[in-house]
């Protein structure tokens, strides 16, 4: 094994901080940035020492609060909206200006309150030190909670009890999507997302365990209570949950996509797919007055995503030639569940057929889960990951993601295809093998 002195060092700039100070009510520690070597930690020999470059400050008690004025607020609900859009602690000097300008506020005003909230003990301050000269660069937020009071007065109550309504409203959910709002409700910080945000999270993971399909309006008036509230915090929300089209809120009326080969009995009218070709559409409240259905020996096959499904439909994918084809628009709704459920109490044989990646695998659980002792998966093998000629990189967000499903459901369906996917880096879109 080669020594780690056989490298030429190749140095980037770090920070290294001294030990903390008290001096004045305060307590201050000073920082450099020093040159050291990417491979072995080493740093750059210096002729002379470094002189401290950085300082950073914080009030060691809590001190009188600023004057509640127009401007002071506008500075902290800048501080606020960038906490929530970040998730960091530490703000940029640079970002937080350009906030504050957005809303009248110049930057030497915004310096001064900065300043003044530092002395009330919500924010440290982070200074480049030029000369003898301090010049502010950012800040940290200490108090979270006391900034959020003082820019609106009764939120924190608010949040507070939206936050419990959110957390009970989750309690004991099935749905992969509700059980992933449900863990999103348990990590730190969740008790400070806004009111409107957290009413939002409850009424997917409500939506979802339900197993609606809703036009986008008609959610938000039904679930929300406003036909416009979910636009309202639509961007953040699905920063948290994905896609809403995926989840049954789309800006249609709710229709399941049927294709292939059997027959639908409504009442006296029955419909023969094949007749249909390549699909037909049907509501879901015209699934639910379904009372006979002709399943064709191969079964049902549920596809994820509209190409796959319209190709499935049409016979071009082979190993689902002769089946009743059922489109799942992401994840099922109450339509599908409906046909599924149907094809089970007659045995017929299932399949479900999803992306390869953690929605896909998801997806399959959730219909397997309403007909175990007929339904797999096809095309969703660890083979499958690794025949496919055309694959995706994982991201680290979702690698991160499989690997804590895999810590919580070790044993459940398609975990081998998850470790696949993790030991190769690649997801694979269902696209791949048309």
């Amino acid at each position: 094994m080669a020594d780690a002195s056989d490298h030429v060092c190749r140095y980037a700039q770090r920070e290294v901080w001294d030990g903390w100070e008290v001096r004045d009510g305060c307590r201050e520690r000073v920082g450099r940035r020093v040159p050291r070597c990417l491979t072995c930690g080493r740093e750059r020999p210096a002729r002379r020492p470094r002189p401290p470059g950085l300082v950073e400050s914080a009030m060691l008690e809590p001190g009188v609060a600023p004057a509640s004025d127009a401007e002071v607020r506008a500075v902290g609900a800048v501080l606020l909206r960038r906490l929530e859009g970040t998730g960091e602690t530490h703000l940029s000097w640079r970002g937080i200006v350009g906030g504050a300008k957005r809303r009248g506020v110049p930057a030497s005003k915004t310096e001064s309150v900065l300043e003044s909230m530092y002395r009330a003990g919500w924010l440290g301050l982070r200074y480049q030190l030029s000369g003898t000269r301090r010049v502010l660069r950012s800040v940290w937020v200490l108090a979270p909670d006391a900034l959020q009071e003082f820019v609106h007065p009764g939120l924190r109550a608010q949040c507070q009890e939206a936050f419990a309504n959110a957390r009970s409203a989750v309690r004991g959910v099935t749905h992969p999507v509700a059980r992933e709002i449900e863990q999103a409700l348990l990590r730190d910080g969740a008790e400070r997302l806004s009111p409107p945000l957290l009413r939002a999270l409850a009424a997917v993971a409500r939506h979802v365990e339900d197993g609606d399909q809703l036009a986008t309006r008609v959610f938000s008036a039904r679930r929300l209570g406003d036909s416009k509230a979910l636009a309202r915090v639509r961007a953040s929300l699905e920063r948290i949950v994905g896609p809403l089209d995926a989840l049954g809120v789309r800006d249609g009326a709710a229709v399941t996509l049927l294709g292939g080969t059997g027959r639908l009995g409504f009442d006296s009218t029955e419909l023969d797919l094949a007749a249909l070709s390549p699909f037909v559409g049907l509501g879901s409240d015209t699934l639910d007055r379904l009372v006979d259905a002709g399943f064709p020996a191969e079964g049902l096959v549920v596809v994820e995503n509209l190409a796959p499904f319209e190709a499935s439909c049409r016979g071009l994918v082979s190993e689902f030639r002769g089946a009743m084809v059922l489109w799942s628009a992401g994840y099922p709704g109450r339509g599908v569940r409906r046909m599924v459920e149907a094809a089970a109490g007659r045995n017929a044989p299932i399949r479900v057929w999803a992306d390869l990646d953690l929605d896909g695998v998801r997806i399959a659980r959730l219909v397997a889960s309403w007909a175990p002792d007929v339904c797999r998966p096809a095309l969703m093998s660890p083979e499958d990951v690794s025949r496919a000629a055309v694959s995706l990189p994982l991201s680290e967000r979702a690698a991160d993601a499989i690997r804590v499903d895999l810590e919580r459901f070790p044993d459940a369906l398609l975990a081998d295809a998850l470790r696949a996917m993790l030991a190769s880096g690649r997801w694979v879109e269902q696209e791949t093998f048309l």
